[in-house]
């Protein structure tokens, strides 16, 4: 599926459809759920996380991870939830993939009530399972991103 999204308005429902579409499909697999975020600078992996994060309830400020590479959240109590925890990781900064597995990664993976955002996963392809969901993000011009779901 690829898209056009023209402002923030599109690009909030957009992540909300998609975001009850994963908890629907998803969230009564064993492990937790990897979200791959693909894309150059600037084209909106952190600003779909964020959206992200309001549709799960966090009312924490939501930042891009570069410098401590992995922030979690904990997701309000909500009846229909199937995740309990938001992980946010930022790949850019990584050298190797053991620099993830080092943090922590396979029991990251483990935890079923997981969703992880994972942003530059280039970076680390080589352990990330084949079952993630992965989002393609092209910056069109200031407003505008195209966004391409596999």
């Amino acid at each position: 599926m690829k898209r056009i999204l023209k402002n923030l308005k599109e690009t909030q429902k957009f992540a909300c459809d998609l975001m009850a579409k994963i908890e629907k499909e998803y969230g009564n697999k064993a492990g937790a759920l990897l979200v791959c975020l693909f894309g150059d600078l600037g084209a909106g992996k952190t600003a779909l996380v964020k959206v992200c994060a309001e549709y799960f309830g966090i009312k924490e400020h939501v930042t891009s991870p570069t410098f401590v590479i992995l922030k979690n959240y904990n997701l309000p109590p909500k009846n229909t939830l199937t995740f309990k925890r938001m992980v946010h990781i930022d790949a850019y900064r990584l050298e190797n993939a053991q620099e993830l597995l080092n943090l922590g990664w396979d029991e990251i993976l483990k935890e079923k009530s997981n969703i992880i955002f994972l942003e530059w996963p280039e970076k680390v392809s080589e352990i990330l399972p084949s079952t993630s969901v992965k989002i393609y993000l092209n910056h069109l011009d200031e407003t505008q991103r195209e966004i391409e779901i596999l």
